[in-house]
């Protein structure tokens, strides 16, 4: 990665805004600029995510380092979101994320730099939680072949490039590799968060695709108390 240094002249505009760091257009790059109190550590994880992540084919979308180690410079994608695009019309926006999740889980998984989700789901939790959480990531991990997963999967993070060119999937922090019915199951805890009236549709238009690989309702269900447990964690940090 290059060192750029940076000084904002007062063009900048915010395009994005988060519970941890802002993101703005300058200079025909994104600049993601994260709060004081973020530790540094973890934006230097996802950048070495997002590293990982290009070498697989699945982004293009660089990193690169700047003077400030709170300041990060991004490729920028000049388009919208796909949760815009529904509000304009777009026609088949599940069937679209239904398409990104067959992408995503695709993706060759060998040589892949990414950690696995029964090695970090535990961070944070209490010791009641990790023996509810972990065992059944365990199980369906051996039960179930693993892939690289998204597990942030959602509307806001599938970017529609304005030159007509291919969708692409943004914010990459949560990957990891692990079985795709935790993918699955993250975006329904997340949908039936903020839009539960939807829930239905979702789940239609990943029906086929769960059940080409073996998922049953069971499971589920059991991945989807895994990923409401560790969501839960995530809304304390």
């Amino acid at each position: 990665m290059n060192s750029d240094k940076l000084f904002f002249d007062g063009t900048q505009t915010v395009i994005g805004h988060g519970a941890q760091a802002d993101v703005y257009c300058y200079h025909g790059y994104a600049y993601k600029v994260y709060k004081p109190t973020y530790r540094v550590e973890w934006i230097e994880f996802e950048k070495a995510q997002q590293t990982a992540v290009n070498e697989t084919g699945l982004c293009d979308v660089r990193y690169y380092d700047t003077a400030d180690p709170f300041i990060v410079k991004m490729d920028l994608i000049t388009g919208e979101t796909l949760e815009k695009k529904l509000l304009e019309g777009f026609p088949d926006g599940f069937g679209l994320l239904a398409e990104m999740f067959r992408k995503v889980h695709k993706a060759k998984v060998d040589g892949v730099k990414m950690p696995r989700l029964i090695d970090t789901a535990g961070f944070g939790l209490s010791e009641e939680n990790k023996r509810k959480i972990l065992p059944v990531i365990a199980r369906l991990s051996d039960k179930m072949e693993s892939c690289i997963c998204h597990l942030d999967m959602h509307f806001l993070n599938i970017m529609m490039p304005s030159d007509g060119s291919e969708p692409r999937i943004i914010d990459w922090i949560n990957a990891r590799i692990a079985p795709a019915i935790f993918d699955y199951a993250r975006t329904y805890v997340i949908l039936n968060e903020y839009a539960p009236e939807v829930l239905g549709m979702y789940k239609d238009a990943v029906a086929t695709d769960m059940k080409s690989l073996g998922i049953t309702d069971e499971d589920f269900a059991d991945a989807i108390m895994v990923s409401e447990v560790i969501r839960e964690r995530e809304k304390k940090d």
